[in-house]
């Protein structure tokens, strides 16, 4: 199963209250055509996803805020984790969708094979946390979004992804218009 399937099986998930922060590239391009606009599509900002989920999560305690990001975006804010797991907001869920590249980029392969990520969570002191290969195990996606989106304290899915080959055009919103219209939703 590819990240662009998760996403899509996601929507039937989502109450349409949530605000979703996109990692840039491919993922912000999937939830822009496959989920409900608008919301926080990232652009240029390689590795904030999660800061800037964080940022939302504490400024609107009552909105539930889920961060959609690859394992290469991940990687690259994993020091804002450490924050994440000081403060541990009730109301922000984390799902990493893990194709092992930056996809966006070219292709090239991350590290994160190299990584527990159920132990790197539990070390950043994130106690509700989980690890799902659809890819062997595409049954287990709904149960998992399930206790991701039902949790009553800060959690992570870890998602192992096929890779996408498919592009899809980009979000013909120039950065100034995301903001607007997410902030007139």
């Amino acid at each position: 199963m590819k990240g662009a399937e998760v996403i899509e099986k996601l929507n039937d998930f989502l109450t349409g209250e949530e605000i979703i922060v996109g990692s840039n590239g491919n993922v912000s391009r999937q939830i822009y055509n496959f989920l409900s606009q608008p919301q926080v599509y990232l652009r240029g900002s390689m590795g904030l996803p999660m800061s800037i989920g964080l940022g939302l999560a504490l400024a609107q305690p009552e909105k539930e805020i889920l961060v959609i990001t690859g394992d290469g975006n991940f990687l690259m804010g994993l020091s804002t984790m450490t924050t994440i797991g000081n403060i541990l907001p009730k109301n922000l869920r984390i799902m990493i969708l893990d194709n092992k590249t930056y996809a966006t980029t070219g292709g090239q392969e991350t590290v994160s094979e190299s990584l527990d990520y159920l132990k790197l969570l539990e070390g950043f002191g994130i106690k509700h946390y989980g690890s799902l290969n659809v890819i062997e195990s595409p049954t287990m996606l709904e149960k998992a979004f399930e206790i991701l989106l039902t949790s009553d304290q800060t959690a992570v899915l870890h998602i192992v992804v096929d890779e996408d080959i498919e592009k899809l055009e980009n979000i013909p919103w120039h950065p100034v218009e995301i903001k607007e219209k997410f902030l007139n939703r």
